[in-house]
């Protein structure tokens, strides 16, 4: 398969065979909260699904509520500035208000049981920026205050919230913090003090991501994939290296021009600060005075998706990037290494996937020394593979595939759903069982699970495009995000039979799809998560009113000229935000 574009979300699919369970799904209930249902239950969507849509409005079905939480600007604290509606903010400000772009997000409940599903941290990711939108002269004026204040808008924000007559809202707590390109980190695994990484710049910092995950043990793991829009040089007779070219960077690529403020970021001047960004970064939403840690034994991609599971109690941890699936494979069993140094992401064995037309798939290690991962074929070292882990992916044989998302593992049956964004044409998801049900066997079997564009089992013809992630959990639905605006490598039919960027629900034993939730004009659909008692489920919409093929461009005299949502304010601009939807009645969502 020819490897495509990365676009910034994804198209969709077809029921088919077994699918997965939400990691997402939920619903807020009222002061006594009736029994939870089993998963034998069966896990149809019941609720009516909601139509194409294409107006500048959240949509959900008859009988839910969706509100806004958290959006961009949002103050973290009492003392924290509030947003301006014309984006005359400052990067001090941003720094202490919710990012932009928001992307991959997840709740982490602050106490056991019930009170779990009404007091919890949000963890987001912020991944994209639209200049013309963040920046009041729409980002025409080329200075340092324009580069600080993208940095500090980018990267990921912990917020508690909390559930308080009927009503979910943002707490201030000394949990509330940004993490930003200029936050501390530290860097673990076999790279960890490797000379390929030294910078006279510190700290590293995280530039966000769409990747999103929770460890067994409690905490968040994202991945850094904006690694060729935030580096770029000026220098003249510079050319990159083919490794360099490998993760998309150019002397002009960068989209953002951090490196005519920030040397750093500087290819020529600086070229080892880009080995800093494209790990797998671990944050402890609980602990403020804990650096994330950027795991380098997970390898250096631009990733896609995480997600998390076990095999014999080590963890096992599925990633993709703009071409591949990669899996790693604990060393040892993460209980074992809890607390200890080595953690138990600190070592162990990266693989990538080859796919074969027969339905049959095979781990490939990535390890030196074997598969031609030799010094004769240009792979010095194992912190050498690790570091251009795309190019030893391309080296052994893996599948390139064309933009793979965010995958996600069905709790009960182990089976692992994966988008691919534009695989046969416009988007399909595959799925994928592990030899003898071991997440860390090296043999797998694989098939469509869905395709793009075809109708789904529920006899209502409904139709997707552009998936950009999957999110199963313990109910037994499978939650699919969708990305049609900014979507590149899809035929201009399917966007508009698609209309505005969705949120569906599956069924994976009747392969029944239905449309839960519609976002605004120009947005995706990011992320989502939800409380333990599947009451409640929280929702990224990313980059509503940005420039879309079919619906023009905002610019800095119409900031509103594709959206106004959230605030709808007539002297304001388009907000990317957290939604938060509930039913009614305070039953499971997806019923």
């Amino acid at each position: 398969m020819a490897p495509g574009s990365r676009p910034s979300r994804r198209q969709v699919l077809r029921g088919g065979a077994a699918l997965g369970a939400l990691t997402a799904a939920a619903l807020l209930g009222d002061t006594s909260l009736p029994a939870l249902a089993s998963p034998d239950t069966g896990s149809a969507p019941t609720f009516a699904g909601v139509p194409v849509a294409r107006a500048d409005t959240v949509t959900v079905p008859t009988g839910y509520t969706a509100r806004v939480l958290l959006p961009w600007g949002a103050p973290l604290h009492r003392g924290s500035p509030r947003w301006r509606a014309d984006a005359t903010d400052t990067a001090a400000a941003a720094a202490r208000q919710a990012g932009t772009g928001h992307s991959g997000l997840r709740y982490v409940p602050l106490h056991p049981g019930h009170d779990g599903g009404r007091r919890g941290l949000l963890v987001v990711n912020h991944s994209w920026i639209d200049p013309v939108l963040l920046h009041a002269d729409g980002g025409r004026s080329a200075d340092a205050a324009r580069t600080d204040k993208e940095m500090a808008s980018l990267g990921m924000t912990v917020a508690r919230v909390e559930l308080t007559d009927g009503r979910w809202r943002v707490i201030d707590d000394e949990l509330n913090r940004r993490l930003t390109a200029t936050s501390p980190t530290v860097l673990s695994g076999p790279l960890a003090d490797h000379r390929s990484l030294e910078s006279d710049t510190e700290p590293a910092g995280v530039i966000g991501g769409s990747a999103h995950a929770i460890t067994p043990w409690g905490t968040y793991l994202t991945g850094e994939d904006t690694l060729a829009d935030v580096f770029g040089t000026d220098t003249r007779g510079w050319s990159a290296t083919p490794s360099q070219r490998r993760y998309g960077f150019t002397a002009e690529g960068s989209s953002y021009g951090w490196h005519t403020h920030q040397e750093r970021f500087d290819l020529a001047r600086n070229p080892n600060e880009a080995h800093r960004f494209g790990w797998t970064v671990e944050v402890d939403p609980m602990d403020p005075s804990a650096a994330p840690v950027k795991h380098t034994a997970m390898g250096r991609l631009a990733h896609g998706g995480t997600a998390v599971t076990e095999s014999r109690g080590r963890a096992v941890v599925y990633m993709s990037d703009r071409t591949h699936l990669y899996k790693f494979v604990g060393e040892r069993p993460w209980r074992e290494a809890r607390g200890r140094t080595p953690g138990p992401l600190a070592e162990g064995t990266l693989y990538a996937a080859r796919l074969t037309t027969d339905g049959l798939g095979t781990w490939l290690p990535l390890v030196h020394g074997r598969s031609g991962l030799t010094s004769d074929q240009g792979f010095a070292d194992q912190a050498d593979v690790l570091l251009r882990a795309r190019e030893a992916a391309d080296s052994v044989g893996a599948t390139e595939l064309q933009g793979p998302g965010g995958p996600t593992v069905h709790p009960e049956t182990g089976t692992v759903y994966c988008p691919e964004t534009s695989g046969s044409g416009s988007g399909r998801v595959l799925s994928w069982t592990e030899g003898s049900n071991d997440h860390g066997a090296t043999l797998f079997s694989w098939n469509e699970f869905a395709r793009a564009g075809a109708p789904s089992g529920d006899g209502q013809g409904t139709v997707f495009a552009a998936p950009g992630g999957v999110d199963c959990g313990d109910d037994g639905r499978l939650w699919i995000r969708t990305d049609v605006a900014r979507l590149g490598d899809i035929p201009e039919e399917a966007r508009e039979q698609a209309g505005n960027s969705a949120l569906l629900c599956a069924d994976p034993v009747s392969g029944e799809v239905r449309r839960f939730l519609t976002g605004p004009r120009g947005c995706g659909i990011a992320g989502t998560t939800a409380t333990p008692d599947r009451r409640t489920l929280f929702v990224t919409v990313q980059g509503p009113g940005s420039a879309a093929e079919r619906l023009g461009e905002p610019t800095v005299d119409d900031p509103r000229a594709v959206s106004n949502w959230p605030g709808f304010d007539p002297a304001g601009r388009p907000r990317s935000a957290v939604v938060v939807v509930r039913k009614d009645d305070g039953g499971i969502i997806g019923t």
